[in-house]
């Protein structure tokens, strides 16, 4: 309690000389040029073959896109026993939910290495099939009230400007971003670099700069002159998760203009984490390498709007606020998401059709679960909510789908290793590769 009292009184002494505490957490470069760093868009194929780019995108959707990513990168460790496909990963762009997990592989340690990986000094946090699963289906809704309560974020957030996102923040940061058993939370400069880059997707809530794409790189992070490399990594993994209404923008100064910059979640921009990739293409010197392979996954339900059955379109939370907010935020989400699909398709297409510096065989492959043709299934995995929670019914429903797709017979996945092992996918024009089962 003595802690919450002198944090409450330091508090309102530096709001009265017109400055807030906890305004933003990030600092000022001091060194000119981008730094080294693994969040970067600047990216080369240094894991698995030095010939073939592989990207992973994970799109939004709250712990359901959380567990489903988790296990579909688990299974592209195992689904053929003589290639570890997550091994050859050189890049994760993620947004939202699938933050978590992207963010997580990124500082964890296997039990068995990569080929030709380094000895990993690691941090306490294992990347490990039981460990995985079970980080990626705890409620940390629960988790986050009960972090309203206590006496210094009690005293923080009604006297300063530390708000929701910044208490969810720091709960993604002690059970999934800090070293064990010490509990010093992670910073982004602590990804590992045996581990692939990693691209972060927020969008940009600043009124010059409103709707644009702002990720937790180090290229935008010199657009306001600040260090990436000492940025916390929970809260940039927070930053592409602050629903609207929900949570509050993720601040930050920008040394640049002694202005702030204010972020929000990812999916408002692209909840699929594609339009990173293609900054990506863009920012790579030429040449690219020679093959390139993008597997999308996917967490979209499609389930939004009022049954047609219904008389009423109120639920008993209605009745206080009027939840069809949400449903006209899902509507505009779900046009940009396929506006998103076919721009990128396009680029892919274009890399293949591009001339000697940038053509490259391409394939990308879209897992969703639209792929389920078992109708009773599909069903059940669009009715999981999209929330940072998630329970172990719905959890076994996407272990499932998982153990359906992801399987030697997937045709898409055993072009992938055709190629990790040297060969070309010779698809046709359009790069999109699909299995349904």
């Amino acid at each position: 309690m003595k802690a919450g009292i002198w944090t409450v009184g330091v508090a309102l002494l530096l709001s009265a000389c017109g400055f807030s505490p906890y305004s933003h957490t990030n600092v000022e470069r001091r060194d000119p040029a981008i730094e080294l760093s693994r969040a970067t868009l600047h990216v080369t194929p240094e894991r698995g073959r030095d010939d073939t780019l592989f990207v992973l995108a994970l799109s939004g959707g709250g712990s359901r896109a959380a567990y489903w990513s988790a296990n579909v990168m688990l299974a592209l460790q195992t689904t053929f026993p003589d290639l570890d496909m997550l091994c050859e990963v050189d890049v994760i762009s993620s947004v939202s939910g699938g933050s978590l997990p992207a963010a997580y592989y990124g500082i964890s340690t296997d039990a068995k290495p990569c080929p030709g990986s380094a000895a990993q000094r690691g941090y306490g946090r294992e990347w490990d099939r039981a460990v995985v699963r079970r980080l990626m289906r705890k409620n940390y809704i629960n988790k986050w009230f009960g972090n309203w309560f206590w006496p210094t974020n009690i005293a923080k957030y009604w006297v300063t400007s530390y708000d929701r996102t910044d208490i969810m923040a720091q709960t993604l940061a002690d059970n999934l971003y800090d070293r064990r058993p010490t509990g010093q939370d992670l910073k982004i400069g602590d990804l590992l670099p045996d581990r692939p880059y990693l691209i972060l997707n927020a969008t940009n809530g600043t009124s010059d700069s409103f709707g644009k794409s702002f990720t937790f790189t180090a290229e935008d992070f010199s657009t306001i002159k600040s260090d990436i490399n000492d940025y916390e990594l929970g809260r940039a993994v927070m930053a592409t998760a602050t629903f609207p209404a929900v949570f509050s923008y993720m601040t930050l100064k920008n040394f640049d203009k002694d202005a702030y910059t204010h972020v929000f979640d990812g999916g408002n921009m692209d909840n699929l984490g594609l339009y990173g990739v293609s900054r990506m293409f863009d920012t790579m010197e030429t040449p690219i390498p020679p093959r390139v392979i993008v597997i999308l996954v996917d967490a979209y339900t499609g389930k939004s709007g009022v049954d047609s059955h219904d008389w009423d379109s109120r639920k008993v939370s209605d009745f206080i606020v009027d939840s069809n907010f949400l449903d006209s935020s899902d509507s505009l989400l779900a046009a940009n998401r396929e506006k998103t699909l076919g721009e990128f398709v396009a680029k892919l297409t274009a890399l293949k059709d591009g001339d000697s510096a940038r053509k490259a065989h391409t394939i990308f492959y879209h897992v969703k679960f639209e792929d389920i043709k078992d109708d009773e299934l599909r069903k059940e995995v669009t009715n999981i909510p999209t929330n940072f929670k998630i329970s172990r019914p719905d959890a076994r429903v996407i272990d499932k789908v998982v153990a359906r797709l992801m399987t030697p017979d997937n045709v898409c996945l055993a072009a992938i290793r055709d190629i990790l092992s040297g060969g070309d996918y010779l698809g046709g024009d359009n790069p999109t590769c699909t299995y349904t089962k």
